[in-house]
């Protein structure tokens, strides 16, 4: 049996996202977070030598997640304003053309789930609200969220091979299929 990130995203989704929630207090916390595992997971998944293992490997990446997920954080006494990060005038940010083409790719969605992106990511919803609009329990509005998210990110590592640095930022991609390649390229 070949392992995918579909397949690992159903069997570990919500224990992956329980074993998160009780280490981190916010639930887009959560989110985000479980998202970065299978961003991680997706772009890894060839790694794995030994399918036996997959449970521990999945942990490990959402322990060392969680590890950089605190280490982001500023400490209390740590404070940054005033300080401006120096750019090289030849510097472009990555992340910035990359978000410029995303309303295009969400557009490529299914209805459902691009209707439950925009209303919550683009007009600033809340999935509670979202739910309430659409017609949805609060839990299907989340799933559907989640499910959109996914299938974005998919879209996304299927268009470009993203750079990311030692904190997960994006910085450099080099497009893949011509999908994005107009809307990515600086």
């Amino acid at each position: 049996m070949t392992i995918t990130t579909e397949n690992v995203w159903r069997e570990f989704s919500d224990r992956l996202r329980g074993f998160i929630g009780r280490r981190v207090s916010s639930a887009a916390d959560v989110d985000d977070l479980l998202s970065d595992v299978f961003v991680k997971v997706h772009t890894r998944i060839d790694t794995l030598e030994d399918e036996a293992r997959l449970a521990p490997w999945l942990y490990q990446i959402t322990r060392n997640t969680l590890t950089d997920h605190y280490r982001r954080r500023p400490s209390p006494g740590a404070s940054l304003e005033g300080v401006e990060a120096a750019v090289a005038e030849d510097d472009y940010d990555a992340a910035a053309l990359i978000s410029a083409s995303l309303r295009d790719l969400v557009e490529q969605l299914p209805a459902k789930y691009r209707d439950a992106l925009v209303l919550t990511e683009f007009e600033g919803l809340t999935q509670a609200e979202m739910a309430a609009e659409l017609g949805l329990s609060v839990s299907g509005a989340k799933s559907r969220v989640q499910r959109a998210r996914a299938m974005l990110r998919d879209q996304l590592l299927d268009c470009c091979h993203f750079e990311f640095d030692r904190l997960g930022h994006v910085i450099d991609y080099q497009p893949r299929l011509r999908c994005c390649q107009p809307a990515l390229t600086p």
